[in-house]
């Protein structure tokens, strides 16, 4: 139907209600829940069997696209991908299957496109230039017409902004809009993430002026109908380098043998109000942003270290879970109400576990006034722990680094993150209010966001059962599996050699955990219910949720809520989307500062364990710094060597040389290309190898042969 007949049969007469009506078309083409054809006409695009979804691109040329609904990948020939970019979103219908019996799509009609910026490298060549991208998801060079290179010099890295979009038959044409230079350091390294990943870092004005008029202190007006927490020995505890503070909590024991805790969240809610500039922005930007020495959050200064931060010895508002814990650890009673309250200390992981792990006197003599109140929270976190055994949630270990610099600003050395008691402390305290929050929104039957991570998929599943077996480790069937059959296998694992490698491959089997407005629970917590409520100012899910469990507290009904279930779920796509954007990026600036360490340490040698073998040859770690190179099957000594996929071993034919998992081995660091984020390795000590033969591409002939 055509626009002038829906709004006939809808009854719109007036202009402005038929204006209105169009913008709502308008923006469910965009959505991809219609589709506009070329005599003007909308339909409805599941009716004539249209999936909408997100463009994945490959290097190779292929692609996938990725529904919006629960629906599996897509697969996107080359000739289809030639006019959409990594990120764009589209409307595909399925014409067969490839000959791997995947869905294969046609594009119908391209919803939206990627951000229009792309960071890569400036080439001139044949007196043409192009940028070939820094991300090789962005399968295609963009074209820059004479007079459009900005002063950029060839190898200059620089941020490119499409003017044309591709076409089926032409390249992306661009202009470039900044040089960031050649010289891949950590302050051009957090640039390039933010330039390529399209992350918001600058605060439009009329942002910065409606935070400019919220108050840096709270007014006696607000703490109108609030219980008063302020005499209650509430406390911070995070990371030594943290700023803002969003969570606050206070445990006391209980004569039954359990205990009350109350976790206090900052009340963002109060200060960022729905549909103000504000909130849009926050809800644009999704999350905070971090990378080593350098935030992007998700809120203005003013409020996620300012008003916002439950600082010790200031009034803060907030909205307060508490808790009735029984003797074994599980939650029995929960409420929610608003609070204004004065954190007693802002303490940190380590200073809490020197004073009730280590015992050391002259901390517990620093913390003396809480020391009672940290000791009762740790007590509960024992029942906590002994409770998350019992249920089988899963307990990946962590492989977070590090980086500390020198005053020149250069990375001094990588490190482990290491993580004490009291980290789990305080994340079984959130946990539990988390599951409170979900379990009250469910009950409210208030649209909100819940956290959901699904059972592994079963194609993923059966590669790890695959895998398992071929090292002698046994799971049950799919339909019996339970997170606690997981955690069995990473307990085994962490008596094995090949320990890491299992637990690396158990995790790869894992589903991606998304924000939906379905309480579908938490696979890998053993979780029926969950939600994220404890940190609003770094993530705007928790935000929803504050607003959901005010509108509940105050009686409100979904009906008359702000946001309906389908609004809901749109947020929660874009909230799971803005995390990937975020982790990403993060992704890539550890990667990059790990290339610039170790360029450092070219011709060093260093002790390594293999964590991956392939055709092409094997993946080794350097445990003390969790950084992970490539030794290519023409570095390792010469012979022809095959793979066997079963024991994940490379096996040379006439000298029976064997390289396989969890191997440790004598490397030295042969090459860093800080521009692919790779790192070389070869074998130490070894016989001369066949160097010359195995060189990777150098990045302008890489870029040659993508364009071919």
């Amino acid at each position: 139907m055509k626009a002038e007949a829906i709004a006939d049969e809808l009854g719109y007469k007036s202009a402005p209600g038929i204006e209105a009506m169009r913008a709502l078309l308008d923006e469910l083409v965009v959505q991809g829940r219609l589709l506009m054809n070329r005599r003007g006409g909308f339909g409805i695009a599941a009716r004539m069997d249209l999936i909408a979804g997100s463009v994945i691109a490959n290097a190779e040329g292929f692609g996938f696209l990725k529904p919006d609904e629960g629906q599996g990948d897509i697969y996107l020939p080359p000739n289809q991908m030639r006019q959409v970019l990594h990120g764009d979103r589209a409307l595909v219908s399925v014409v067969g299957r490839d000959r791997r019996d995947r869905p294969e799509g046609a594009i119908v009609s391209i919803l939206s496109r990627r951000s229009p910026r792309i960071v890569g490298r400036y080439l001139e060549e044949a007196g043409f230039g192009v940028v070939a991208p820094d991300d090789r998801r962005i399968h295609q060079d963009l074209l820059i017409p004479s007079g459009a290179a900005g002063g950029a010099a060839p190898g200059d890295i620089v941020v490119a902004e499409i003017t044309e979009p591709p076409t089926a038959h032409r390249q992306p044409v661009a202009k470039i809009v900044r040089v960031l230079g050649e010289d891949i350091g950590t302050s051009l390294a957090v640039d390039m993430a933010i330039e390529s990943h399209g992350l918001p870092h600058e605060w439009p004005e009329v942002v910065l002026h409606q935070a400019a008029k919220i108050s840096d202190t709270v007014k006696p007006a607000q703490r109108k109908n609030r219980e008063d927490l302020r005499e209650l020995p509430l406390v911070t505890i995070d990371g030594e380098d943290a700023r803002d503070f969003d969570d606050a909590v206070w445990c006391e024991p209980l004569r039954s043998g359990g205990f009350k805790l109350i976790v206090a969240i900052a009340d963002v809610a109060s200060y960022v109000v729905a549909g103000t500039p504000l909130d849009d922005e926050a809800q644009a930007r999704g999350t905070s942003v971090y990378f080593p020495q350098r935030v992007v959050p998700m809120l203005p200064e003013k409020l996620s270290n300012g008003i916002c931060s439950l600082k010790p010895n200031v009034d803060r508002l907030c909205l307060c879970c508490e808790m009735r814990i029984d003797k074994n650890g599980e939650v029995t009673r929960s409420r929610f109400f608003s609070g204004v309250m004065r954190s007693a200390a802002r303490l940190t992981y380590r200073q809490v576990w020197q004073a009730i792990g280590e015992k050391r006197a002259e901390v517990r003599e620093q913390v003396k006034h809480v020391l009672p109140q940290i000791e009762n929270l740790y007590a509960l976190y024992q029942r906590f722990a002994a409770r998350r055994a019992a249920r089988g949630a899963l307990d990946f270990e962590g492989q977070e680094v590090r980086f500390e610099f020198d005053v020149d600003g250069n990375i001094d050395a990588v490190k482990p993150y290491e993580r004490n008691p009291a980290h789990k402390l305080i994340e079984e305290c959130m946990i539990a209010a988390n599951v409170a929050a979900a379990k009250f929104l469910k009950r409210s039957k208030i649209p909100a966001l819940y956290r959901v991570h699904p059972r592994p998929p079963v194609h993923k599943y059966e590669e790890l059962i695959a895998f398992l077996s071929s090292v002698a480790i046994n799971i049950p069937a799919y339909e019996d599996l339970t997170p606690a059959d997981l955690m069995v296998v990473l307990e085994k694992a962490r008596k094995r050699p090949d320990g890491a490698l299992i637990h690396a491959v158990v995790l790869r089997s894992q589903s991606i955990a998304s924000y939906a407005p379905a309480c579908d629970g938490h696979f890998g917590l053993a979780l029926g219910a969950y939600g994220h409520f404890t940190s609003p100012i770094r993530r705007y899910p928790d935000l929803l949720v504050h607003r959901a469990i005010y509108h509940a507290l105050a009686g409100g009904k979904a009906d008359d809520y702000t946001y309906s279930d389908a609004r809901m779920g749109d947020l929660g796509r874009h909230c799971s989307a803005t995390e990937r954007r975020a982790d990403e990026a993060s992704r890539d600036v550890v990667d990059r500062l790990k290339c610039a360490y170790m360029e450092r340490h070219l011709g060093d040698e260093f002790e390594g364990v293999v964590t991956g073998v392939a055709t092409f040859g094997m993946f080794v770690e350097i445990p003390e710094t969790k950084i992970t190179g490539m030794i290519h099957v023409t570095q390792l000594p010469n012979d022809y060597y095959h793979y066997d996929q079963r024991r994940h071993c490379l096996v040379g034919e006439r000298r029976g040389l064997k390289f396989q998992l969890a191997d440790r081995v004598k490397i030295k660091v042969l090459r860093v290309d800080a521009v692919e984020r790779k790192i070389d390795f070869k074998l130490a000590g070894d016989e001369p190898t066949r160097a010359d033969s195995g060189n990777r591409q150098q990045f302008g002939d890489r870029q040659k042969r993508r364009r071919r």
